[in-house]
């Protein structure tokens, strides 16, 4: 079989797994997190922005296809990695959804299970992963501005989250869990959260 053919059906399984993760976090969007106090200006910005990304980072991957085989690969282990871990955080709210970027709610709970032991915002280190997948396949280094783009406003939206955090009858068991666990990777496993020591 031509190796071209091999590429170019990778490309299709890194397109559908591509497009998992975004129907994933769409789902996630209007099914499970929750808007207390009605929309907002950056709640319309990261909804607008995120889904102009997902739909151009689809089209180009299908304009473009992949480099290689080996870029396939990569690109599938981040997808994976990116909906294991956007799922795991389901899992671990799922008693207790928790509010949409940039709501103005004050926080009632502190979630420190599962994804939440080792990071602080399990579901934007998600969504991280997944803006990856696109210039990982096809080596098209414009692809990185919706990585970055994104990480500038996951970064304020998590910032604005722990703010609110520090602003809530939760701020004293706040603090000790920020300086146990990383914002969107895990810190040093010296520091890491003991299971149940929050809960």
């Amino acid at each position: 079989m031509d190796m071209s053919l091999h590429v170019t059906t990778a490309t299709g399984l890194v397109l559908v797994a591509l497009a998992s993760c975004l129907l994933s976090f769409n789902w996630g969007m209007y099914r499970f997190f929750t808007i207390p106090h009605g929309s907002n200006s950056g709640i319309d910005t990261i909804k607008l922005v995120g889904t102009c990304f997902g739909i151009g980072s689809l089209v180009v991957l299908v304009m473009l296809g992949a480099e290689s085989i080996i870029q396939c690969l990569l690109a599938l282990l981040l997808a994976a990695a990116s909906l294991a871990l956007f799922w795991w955080a389901i899992h671990s709210n799922r008693r207790q959804p928790l509010s949409f970027a940039f709501s103005d709610d004050l926080p009632e709970h502190l979630v420190c299970v599962g994804p939440y032991r080792y990071i602080r915002h399990p579901f934007y280190a998600a969504y991280l992963i997944s803006w990856l997948i696109t210039p990982v396949a096809t080596g098209e280094p414009l692809m990185t501005v919706p990585l970055l783009v994104m990480a500038v406003i996951y970064t304020v939206a998590a910032r604005l989250e722990e703010r609110k955090f520090a602003a809530s009858r939760l701020a004293a068991a706040y603090a000790r869990y920020r300086q146990a666990t990383g914002m969107f990777w895990p810190c040093l496993p010296g520091h890491r959260l003991p299971p149940g020591s929050l809960a």
